[in-house]
């Protein structure tokens, strides 16, 4: 799941922590060459202490005979000279100390460009420049877009990030993974403006311990998105934490819809209350109704005939179910593949009754993945599940932590 967009944001933050690492090398390197060389002259000399101890001293120099040939003439001449007393041997000794502080005081008199400053060559943070970050967040703008995140998300998401990443400064050991940091920042912060989604299963327990049951749950949404199947899952989570369930078989219009309900009625365990095909879907949802109050059932999971938003009788309909069966939590169930479109059916929805929350179904199946993001920030109304597969247990409650880790693993 979300494999496109991970591959994509994975690969935007690879290619910029390269070029920025390359930069800082480069421009470290540069200002090596343009450090102002030193004049000889000014060059401070070291420090050092001499101890002498002259072989011969002067007053021991003696007179001593040179013999000289005179070409001119061949006889010899004895011409006296003076010859120096021989060098004295020398002992040095540095006083490190000294040399030291003035090695130091060399290197400080080296000049750091602004430039490299920013860069952080020399230091262990850097700030990166405005028009490499717009770059960066152009491409992680587009990575977004071709994920299926919508307009609207994606320059929400962008302007924050360019925020977030302009007022912080970098390890320059470690931006990629400072950008990754900064990344899934803005992206929770994103999802969860959202707000928290009702926890069913809390739910029912509060309303069970104050005696206000059944708890009904009507679920609706368009064809083929798994509401049957969603169900079944539900029960099987219910079961699991120890609340009692029934199905209302109220999709009576589609060919096998009732016959599929009840194959994961028994799979899973419940009681389902059906009728025969054609009969009134609000009737059927106020004898499950019924039914689970006469047997001290806590939860009624009201199944329906999925329809397009843009169908205005299936829509009436829909309303009559929910004067009729008052639910206390409807539940809009939609595939995560459908695109952009999503947001646009549930706002569609939600003009003609209150959605109280979002179950996105295949999600293992969506190699973009972007359509969770789009739905948290653009429809306002809370993600609650994510269905991750075809088996029962692949129903995952949703968190901004579990999409943000999928996408950008924190490593």
């Amino acid at each position: 799941m979300f494999d496109g967009l991970k591959k994509k944001l994975s690969d935007a933050l690879k290619g910029f922590a390269k070029k920025e690492k390359e930069e800082i090398e480069a421009e470290a390197e540069e200002e090596k060459l343009e450090a102002p060389k030193e004049k000889k002259e000014d060059k401070p000399a070291e420090i050092i202490e001499i101890e002498s101890k002259p072989a011969v001293s002067e007053k021991e120099v003696q007179p001593q005979t040179k013999t000289v040939l005179d070409v001119k003439k061949p006889e010899r001449i004895e011409e006296t000279v003076r010859i120096p007393a021989a060098k004295p041997k020398v002992e040095l000794h540095v006083v490190k100390e000294e040399v030291k502080a003035k090695k130091e005081e060399k290197q400080e008199a080296v000049k750091i460009s602004l430039s490299t400053k920013l860069k952080g060559a020399l230091l262990k943070s850097v700030s990166l420049k405005e028009s490499e970050v717009d770059d960066f967040v152009e491409t992680v703008r587009v990575s977004m877009l071709e994920s299926d995140v919508s307009y609207e998300a994606t320059d929400v998401f962008t302007a924050d990030l360019k925020n977030n990443i302009m007022e912080s400064k970098f390890d320059s050991k470690n931006i990629q993974g400072e950008l990754v940091s900064a990344v899934r920042k803005s992206m929770l912060d994103l999802l969860s403006k959202g707000g928290k989604g009702i926890n069913l299963y809390e739910f029912v327990r509060s309303k069970a311990s104050s005696g206000e049951l059944p708890v009904k749950i009507l679920f609706l949404g368009p064809n083929g998105t798994g509401k049957t199947t969603t169900l079944a899952k539900i029960a099987y989570h219910m079961k699991k934490n120890g609340i009692t369930c029934l199905f209302s078989a109220s999709d009576t219009f589609r060919a096998a819809a009732i016959e599929q309900t009840e194959h994961h009625a028994n799979k899973v365990g419940v009681p389902v209350i059906k009728s025969r095909y054609g009969a009134d879907p609000a009737s059927i949802a106020f004898d499950a109704i019924a039914y689970a109050k006469a047997h001290g059932v806590q939860a009624v999971l009201i199944d329906t005939a999925g329809r397009q938003e843009t169908n205005k009788n299936l829509i009436s309909e829909m309303q009559k179910m929910v004067r009729v069966a008052k639910p206390d939590i409807t539940v809009f169930i939609g595939e995560s593949t459908a695109g952009n479109r999503l947001s646009e059916q549930i706002k569609e929805f939600g003009k003609f009754m209150k959605i109280d929350g979002i179950i996105l179904t295949k999600l293992d199946c969506d190699a973009k993945g972007g359509n969770a993001i789009s739905i948290a920030h653009s429809t306002g109304i809370p993600i609650l599940f994510l269905g991750t597969g075809e088996s029962y247990e692949a129903l995952v409650e949703y968190t901004p932590d579990f999409i943000v880790n999928a996408i950008l693993p924190n490593n």
